[in-house]
């Protein structure tokens, strides 16, 4: 069987280089340690929508000139806390998926508790998506499947585009559910934390995440060393 191949992709503006120069290096470093080509967007490129909806146009146009099988885009705050792992391990977990996305949750005591209503409500999933991680497939399925999710952005959903969180509310009152047979909701594999230090430390266990999502580091106003994680 031929092994799938990926390419890693983040969005990081100057800006916030204060903690994304050691979180793309943490990216970087896995996947020259897999083979993996990394990509690290640094600007935005729809001067009409908000700087998040930028994303979701690099990877329209990333699939379009990609010979990878598969397209995964990250977070700035976003790192590898199990580097060993190949990314094919996480499409291997999910055959017949398209689309894999980390879920919109905090877990406490490995359950999932959804991080607002709304997610819930528009979703109408218990597990949410979360658009800090997602896989997929760079092919024609793909190439629609973002193209879509931009025309609802600037379409039929341009009344709500730019009202937090932008691109993943549009996902989760479209696509979530139209392409709900191509698409796979992580579960600890990607593990937030940071929204309760208190919380984090009693009831998260995060050693057998394979990605961190860290909502400290964009709250840090000092340059954050990704090595002073608490115990877990």
């Amino acid at each position: 069987m031929t092994q799938a191949t990926f390419d890693v992709a983040m969005l990081a503006t100057p800006e916030i280089d204060y903690y994304a120069d050691e979180t793309s290096e943490n990216w970087r470093c896995y996947c020259d340690r897999h083979g993996y080509n990394f990509v690290l967007w640094r600007e935005a490129v729809l001067p009409d929508m908000h700087l998040i909806w930028s994303k979701i146009e690099l990877m329209r146009r990333h699939i379009e000139q990609t010979e990878a099988d598969w397209l995964v885009v990250v977070d700035a705050d976003t790192t590898v806390n199990l580097p060993d792992l190949p990314l094919s391990h996480l499409v291997e977990k999910h055959p017949n998926k398209d689309f894999i996305i980390s879920e919109d949750v905090s877990r406490r005591m490995g359950l999932p508790i959804p991080l607002c209503t709304l997610s819930v409500r528009l979703s109408r999933s218990w597990r949410p998506p979360n658009c800090g991680f997602m896989m997929i497939r760079a092919n024609e399925f793909g190439l629609r499947f973002v193209t879509e999710w931009l025309q609802h952005g600037r379409g039929d959903c341009a009344h709500v585009a730019d009202l937090f969180p932008r691109e993943q509310r549009i996902l989760w009152m479209t696509l979530f559910q139209t392409e709900a047979e191509k698409i796979a909701v992580l579960g600890p594999e990607v593990m937030r934390i940071g929204n309760n230090r208190v919380l984090d430390h009693y009831f998260t266990n995060w050693d057998g995440a394979f990605v961190l999502h860290d909502k400290r580091l964009p709250r840090n106003v000092q340059e954050p060393t990704l090595g002073q994680f608490p115990d877990g």
